[in-house]
């Protein structure tokens, strides 16, 4: 089975690292003085060397999770499910490499708007957790928080559609004399 695509891979660290910055948030706004240690860990060098490649690794994880969690709970909706299996078949067959492809893109956005919008919500809990932390600074801690459920609510539009491509892809390969 071949490895995952560098695009994959990002995209996963991408959605893992916004999620990671919420669950400090959230870890920062409940135990003060969180940030303060960090910030004494993190102007060493060692720290700087030993501590890069396990927090990636961990933000990774994270975005993981965070895919498998928006599937768990998105799967129940019928705009959220991920094409038939027969759909992926009438693409394969179809022999198109652009059609091939153009579905994948379409499914590999589904997946990771998916992520992205647990990780946003993740988010947005960190900012509200940091409310008490930031007086005289609310009206930023608002935007943040409803900034984040904006973009969540955008991934999840946009997931949408995506699939909704990908399955008027496979219904026309399905569809084709030839198919």
């Amino acid at each position: 089975m071949p490895g995952a695509s560098f695009e994959a891979v990002t995209g996963r660290l991408g959605i893992g690292a916004i999620a990671f910055l919420g669950l400090f948030l959230i870890v920062d706004g409940t135990q003060i003085g969180v940030f303060e240690l960090l910030e004494a860990y993190g102007s060493s060098v060692t720290w700087g060397i030993v501590g890069v490649v396990p927090t990636a690794v961990v933000i990774y994880i994270v975005g993981v999770f965070c895919l498998g969690v928006a599937e768990l709970l998105l799967a129940r909706f019928a705009a959220f499910r991920d094409p038939e299996p027969k759909d992926v078949l009438a693409i394969s067959r179809s022999g198109g490499a652009l059609l091939q492809q153009s579905y994948a893109d379409h499914m590999r956005n589904h997946e990771l708007l998916k992520g992205a919008a647990v990780s946003f919500l993740i988010l947005s809990g960190g900012a509200m957790a940091e409310f008490p932390n930031m007086r005289g600074y609310e009206s930023i801690v608002w935007l943040a928080t409803i900034g984040s459920l904006a973009l969540s609510t955008l991934s999840l539009v946009f997931s949408h559609r995506a699939v909704a491509q990908a399955r008027h892809l496979a219904r026309t390969a399905r569809s084709a004399p030839d198919a």
